[in-house]
């Protein structure tokens, strides 16, 4: 490009002009565009996952591990967990960590398979120990 060409194209093209029309239509565009936000209020009450009484057991927490052979794999989670609780009501919470039917496991420590409806404080648990989760068919 010459100097005389790049002289009537500078005259030719002005850049503000472009931007301010540019600015223009973008505004025009975006105020077509946007609406007024509207608020939807629900009147509906939400519902709660959680119970409404909670009961506090007495015991002390304590992390334990706890290992599944069910299916395939083994599988070992650790969990942080209240001593006062009941055996049914942390197998509930095992159930939904390994993602298992609470009927299709007990759980046992030392060998001794748990009742459902003793504390764990009653099979002398620590910090730290294992608890294994056995199949229904196999434990006695």
């Amino acid at each position: 490009m010459s100097f005389d060409e790049e002289e009537e194209f500078d005259e030719e093209f002005d850049e503000e002009d472009l931007d301010e029309e540019l600015d223009e239509q973008d505004e025009e565009e975006f105020e077509d565009e946007l609406e007024e936000p509207s608020i939807v209020a629900s009147t509906e009450e939400p519902e709660s996952k959680t119970p409404a009484t909670k009961v506090i057991a007495e015991g002390k927490k304590i992390s334990v591990y706890f290992m599944s052979t069910i299916g395939p794999g083994e599988k070992k989670q650790k969990l942080v967990i209240n001593t006062g609780y009941s055996v049914g009501d942390i197998k509930e919470t095992v159930a939904n960590l390994f993602g298992l039917d609470p009927a299709d496991f007990h759980l046992s420590s030392s060998g001794i398979t748990m009742d459902e409806s003793s504390s764990l404080r009653d099979y002398n648990i620590s910090d730290g120990d294992d608890i294994l989760l056995i199949p229904a068919s196999t434990a006695g």
